[in-house]
This record gives structure tokens, sequence and C-alpha cells, in this order.
């Protein structure tokens, strides 16, 4: 029966009308409802909201583990199934994030137990790196206990004086230490019922303190100024609201926000610097954390231990700066007051996994939640971010409009590859251009930055009969080429690899094959022909294995081992290098395949253009492309968003999609084609009838599609859109969805992603 909301539910036995205390429980796992349990009297007082239960599920009772999210005292008709243990011994969720777990599960469409079990990693819940601590206390009052037992031994009276001058729970170890007495006169007075020992779970000790604060010679520009004087204001009200750092690259964004933190800290307060992939900002991290002291920094390579322990230390407030990557948005500061978001426009911040939240989102609403100031920063907001700033009351612009140092914005040429001759392979690697500027910047001895955001040799294994590439046999995408490593053959996205035939597999035709397209590889094979006295590093997922190999490539370069960085995207943002004068941009293509790619296009170009020219040397870029005319290529020429964005825009609005409208993804996957084809058709027309239903008239459906990538790992894949006017009227459609179990189909698998970032 029903008890309060409606997605809670009682299991109900034969019983007399009762009444206690009943607890609500939401499952770790793909349950996506919350069902009630009576607390036993014995479990009175030991169970908090936030805490792991052990309830029965089903007729049988299976054990099974969940969150308590509600404790309330109600009468019943029947009789509740009792809660069966306590698996935490505390609750790592309290009320704040208890409210921001509810509303992230209410928004992404993801149950609540496994919502709240992302926002507490396993090695937290675990307690990993806690040591089991035993403490004793008196029971009985020393003097009582001395004065009525005459043969009372010297070691046990030692340990009774000794807790008798104590206040509170002693430490066993300590006790022991201080009476001079064994462990075994301590398990004397325990049997007599004088002390009682407990044990507790508690972090062990950081040994190593806070490291020296290491403050670089630098004074900020009324523009910095600016900006953290209106952080201040914002923070000093106590209220929320959220600030878009918008400065060019080298603007100094860095810098404010080490001055809003310190601020925030020296009012006792928490602060939270959220920043991208760590492997992409390892640099960035690296020096923000020698500027502050009681720095946590958390991201996927922790241990589990180093995760747990770091965790507590937020946790009790001995911690006041929290760096981190997605993770760290649900850091437990207990004192937070400013939350910071580095490149909010990032597509790494979205969480692919369930449930699939945005970082950037999530923060906004926790800083809401928390009634604290957020600010985002980046040299090429998101455009929802940028519209926001156009039209929502809690949203304000800080522009830093000019470098530090007001040094120029780096010189962009942008060379077509059309109008180049073509080799067997396709379009040059290095245009006559890029290659004398390279040369140029070697011969004064200054370094170059080179962008091919395609890894392995070549990107197609190419027919020129068939005028076709060779495909992986378990998805619909072209095998890339490698040279190095185990070579051969890959795909990109199920990993499969073999030798590559020499003539074409169709044995009507047999042409031999080529190797089309170049990836890093490539161009690092052609830098060591052109140039054999440079030192040139290459990095990529193939050559970045392990968690140090990406600092030990920043650290080459930045000690000037390195002459020459050529790499995917990982190099193209977070860096900050003096003798960088030149950055090579290869292949500048947006594609087609989503309605984002001018956006991720204009973004790339002037994240890693601004590596150029960052201190005292002159910067160029110099952009290759089959695309001279798209705009966005066009925009970041001239350094110049406004004029990208007003164009982009109107784009966006006369064919409603994002900013201007909100999308939900529903993806169907399964090894069938005919049959994903039939359930995608009839998941849509129940959407449809749906929003008949509720006269949803400001949303719709698109599709059902094949996806741009059909076949993936030997799955067929077809897409479902809902585009709503709004949040609010997509949200509503997909609970109503929910709560009917319309969200259904006969497939493998069906991902529901909210406001995705891709649609590929």
């Amino acid at each position: 029966m029903p008890l309060g909301a409606s997605d809670q539910f009682l299991w109900v036995e034969e019983g007399e009308p009762s009444h206690g205390l009943a607890a609500t429980v939401a499952l770790d796992g793909p349950i996506d409802r919350t069902y009630s349990f009576a607390v036993p009297d014995a479990l009175r007082g030991a169970i908090a909201v936030g805490q792991r239960v052990q309830v029965p599920l089903g007729r049988k009772g299976r054990p099974a583990i969940g969150f308590c999210t509600e404790l309330s005292e109600v009468a019943w008709d029947g009789t509740l199934r009792p809660i069966a243990g306590v698996v935490d011994a505390q609750s790592f969720v309290p009320a704040k994030m208890m409210e921001l777990g509810r509303w992230i599960a209410h928004y992404y469409c993801c149950p609540l137990g496994r919502t709240l079990a992302a926002m507490v990693p396993e090695a937290v819940r675990r307690q990993r790196g806690f040591a089991s601590v035993r403490y004793a206390r008196l029971i009985k009052p020393a003097s009582d206990v001395i004065a009525s037992t005459p043969r009372l031994g010297p070691k046990q009276r030692r340990i009774l004086e000794e807790l008798s001058g104590r206040t509170g729970d002693v430490p066993v170890y300590d006790l022991l230490a201080a009476s001079g007495a064994s462990p075994a006169a301590l398990r004397a007075c325990v049997q007599r019922g004088w002390v009682e020992v407990s044990v507790r779970r508690e972090a062990r000790p950081n040994t190593t303190g806070p490291a020296p604060i290491s403050e670089p010679d630098f004074v900020l520009n009324a523009e910095q100024l600016g900006a953290v004087e209106l952080i201040r204001r914002l923070r000093s009200s106590r209220q929320f609201g959220v600030a878009l750092l918008f400065g060019v690259s080298g603007s100094g964004k860095t810098e404010v926000y080490v001055h809003a933190i310190r601020a925030a800290v020296a009012d006792g307060g928490q602060a939270i610097l959220l920043v991208p992939e760590i492997a992409l900002t390892t640099q960035l991290v690296n020096r923000l954390a020698k500027r502050f002291r009681d720095v946590a920094v958390i991201h996927s390579g922790l241990t589990g231990a180093q995760r747990s322990l770091t965790w507590a230390e937020i946790a009790t407030g001995a911690r006041s700066v929290v760096i981190g990557t997605r993770s760290a948005v649900f850091a437990p500061c207990p004192n937070l007051r400013l939350i910071v978001v580095d490149e909010e426009q990032e597509a790494s911040y979205k969480n692919l996994s369930a449930p699939r939240f945005g970082v950037r989102d999530v923060a906004i609403k926790r800083a809401q939640i928390e009634g604290v100031p957020i600010v985002l920063g980046s040299a090429t907001p998101s455009l929802e971010t940028w519209v926001n700033c156009q039209r929502a009351a809690h949203y304000q612009r800080i522009d830093l409009t000019r470098r530090v140092r007001n040094l120029p914005m780096p010189r962009v040429h942008v060379v077509d590859t059309r109008d180049l001759p073509l080799t067997p392979a396709g379009p040059p690697i290095l245009t006559p251009l890029l290659e004398q500027k390279l040369a140029d910047t070697l011969a004064r001895g200054e370094q170059a930055v080179l962008l091919m955001n395609r890894r392995g040799y070549a990107r197609a294994i190419w027919c020129p009969a068939c005028k076709r590439p060779l495909r992986c046999p378990h998805c619909q995408v072209a095998m890339v080429y490698h040279t190095t490593g185990a070579g051969g053959a890959l795909c990109h996205y199920c990993h499969e690899r073999f030798p590559p035939p020499a003539e074409c597999p169709d044995p009507s035709c047999r042409t031999r094959l080529v190797a089309i397209g170049a990836g890093t590889q490539r161009v690092e094979e052609l830098l060591a022909k052109r140039f054999p006295q440079a030192r040139v590093a290459r990095v990529d997922s193939d050559t970045m294995r392990r968690s140090d190999d990406y600092q030990k490539a920043v650290d080459d370069f930045e000690a000037r081992r390195t002459d020459i960085m050529v790499g995917t995207q990982m190099i193209a943002k977070g860096l900050d290098f003096p003798f960088v004068s030149l950055v090579g941009v290869l292949a500048a293509e947006a594609g087609s395949n989503d309605f984002r790619a001018q956006e991720r296009l204009f973004q790339l170009i002037t994240q890693v253009a601004g590596r150029a020219g960052r201190q005292d040397l002159p910067g160029e870029v110099v952009v290759q492309t089959a695309e001279p005319d798209a705009p966005a290529l066009l925009a970041a020429v001239r350094h110049d968003f406004v004029a990208f964005a007003e164009s982009e825009l109107a784009i966006r609005k006369l064919v409603r999609y994002p900013p201007y409208t909100r999308l939900a993804r529903i993806v169907l996957a399964d090894d069938r084609p005919s049959r994903i084809e039939s359930e995608a058709k009839l998941l849509a027309e129940r959407i449809r009838h749906t929003m008949a239903e509720m006269n949803a008239l400001a949303a719709d459906v698109l599709g059902p599609t094949p996806c741009v990538l059909e076949r993936l790992r030997g799955q067929y894949r077809w897409d479902v859109l809902l585009r709503a006017e709004s949040a609010t009227t997509l949200v509503s459609v997909l609970d109503r969805l929910r709560g009917d179990k319309r969200l259904r189909a006969k497939v493998k698998s069906l991902v529901i992603d909210v406001d995705p970032v891709s649609l590929t």
C-alpha cells in the first residue's frame, strides 16, 4: 500500500494495524522506485538518513542493500518487513547532498539508489585506509572500585587511576602506554565490569603535512582585480549566483580563481575547484596545489585508500581547498563557500555511465542548494552558459578582454589544403608554410606544438577502386592503421585488431589497398625525417599508457628537453609554456555528424592557439584545413567568440536545437537489426501518444533513426530524440513516461541521456 509519495510502497503482510518508525529505502541497483521498511527497536537511533542498510526483498526476502532516504513515524494497516541490519557505521550523505541526489535522479532519469551510490565512492563507503581503534572508558567510578576491592592488582589499579584522570574515551594503546599495564590487566578490568572497551573505524593520520606555498611574482591587473571583487561581493551576500568568467586565452583566469578561493578560505570556508580530465590539466593542478595549504586533489588515479582518507579529511574540514575532476563535485565540504568550474564547456564533464549527469549543471544545482556563488570560467563558453547570461537573472558575465601584461594574441594563418597537390595518401601533412615556420622556430631555439586530433598512422585503409575503407567486423567504422605498439588495423571503439590485407577483401576487386589520412604516428615519423635534430614527443592515448606518462611529457617539454610536442586534443588545453611560439593545427575540419560540430571546432582551435605566445615571445598559429570558410574557423582566426556565438545561435534558434530547446536522447541497442527498428518505432509512438495525452504542445519527438554509428560492438543502434521548449516540459514528459513504465523496449539495452553533449 502507498505511503506518502506514489513511488513509495510498503511490503504488507497479515497483521494488526500498527504504528512506528519507518524507513524509506532506495535500493542500490536498476530499480526505479523506493520501498518502506519498519525500523526495529534495536536499530532505533542507529539508522540515519543517507546510511546504507540491508533489507529483505521480494517474496523470498533475499537480502539487498540500499540507502535510507527518509525516516518518519507512520501508521500502517499491515506488518512492514523490518530492516535486517545496518551496513555502514555512519551516513555519508548529509541532508543537502541527499537533496542534490534526489535532483540528479529526477532530472537525469536514474534510480535514486544508483545515483547515491555514484555520489559516494565505494572506497569511501568501505572506509578503505581506515584502521580499527579500541577505546576504553570507566563504567564504575575508580574510587568506588578501589575502595571495595582490597586485593586489587597494581596494574589494574593503574588502569583505573589513569582512566579516572582522563575525560572521555581513551585509546587503548595510549592507556596501556601511560599506565604501564598489560592487555591482560585490561581484560581483567573488562571482565569484572569496571571498564568497557569499544572499537571504532578511524582514518589513519596524515603524516605528510601541508606543502610549502609557492607564490609567483604576479600582480593582478585592473580587470582581474574587478573580477575578484565582484566574486567577493557575491560570496559576502551568502546567496546563490552564477558568474561566467569570460576571458581570452592567457588573460589570467587562474589567478582570479586563486584569489577568490583564498578569500573564501580566509573566512573559514571551503572551496571546490573543478577541472576537466586530470590528464589534460596536470600542469594546472600541480601549480594550483602549490598556492594553497590543506589542498585535497581528487581524481581517478587515486587508490581506494587515498580516495577514502582524502574524503574523510574534507568531511572534517581538515582540507579547505578541493581540486578535482567529475567526482569532486560531490566532495563532502561542511563549510562550502565557493565553487569554481574551470573550462566549463568541456565535454569531459559529462558522466558517460548512469547517472549521466553534466558536472557543470550539477555544480550549479549544488551551489543553489548550499546558497553559495559559483564561477564558470572559459575563453570559449558553452552556448548554453552564454545564453543564460543574457536571459537568467541569477547569471552575470565578468569579462577579461586582454592577456596579462597586455601581451598580443597570436597571429593566425589559414592554409587551404584543397589548393595543394594531393599525394597518394591524401593532402600533404605539413604544408610549405607550416614547414617553414617550424624550421624558423627551431632555428631560434623556441618550441612548437602540433595538434593532429587523430591517433594512429593513417585514419583509414582504403580501396581506390571500390571507394570504401576497410571496416571493423563489429562496428560500422573504418579501421585505423597503426604502426607502433602491436600495430595493424585497429578499431578505436571495440579494439578489434588484425593485420590488414594487402588487397581489397572483395573477391571481384582485389585492388591493392592504400593507407590514407594522417594520424599522430605518421606526423611524428615525418617530423623525424624533416627535422632530424629536433626532439619530438608524441602525446596521445597510445603513448600515454601509465598515469605518470603525461606528467613526464609535460615536465620534459617545460624543461625544454623536447622541441616539438605533437598530439591529439590532450595537448590543446591546460598547458602554459613560455617558449612556445608556434602552434600548428593539422586537418582542422568540423565534420557534420553533430549539431555541436562547429562549436567544438571553434573551442578546439581557440584553445590550442592559446598555447602560443603566452609569455614574452610573439605567437603564431598555422591552421591547415579543407574547410577554410567554416564559420567557426573564420571566427577563431579573429579570436572573436562573440561573432561566432551570434552566428551559431541564429542557426540553433532556426532549427530549434539547444540552447533554445532541451533534448533527451534515448538510444536503443540490440544484435538483431529487425527487432531494434521495430522497437524503436514502437517506443517513439508511445512517447508521442503520451505527449498527446498530456497536451504537451511544447515538446516533440525526432525519429526514430539509426544512430550515426549505427553498429557498435556488435550491437545495432537507433535514436529517439525527445525535444522540449524548456527543462520543465522535458522533465514533466519524462516523469509521465517513467511513471507509466513506457520507457521500455524489448532490446538488449536502452539508455536515456538528458542534455547529451553529442549525438554520435
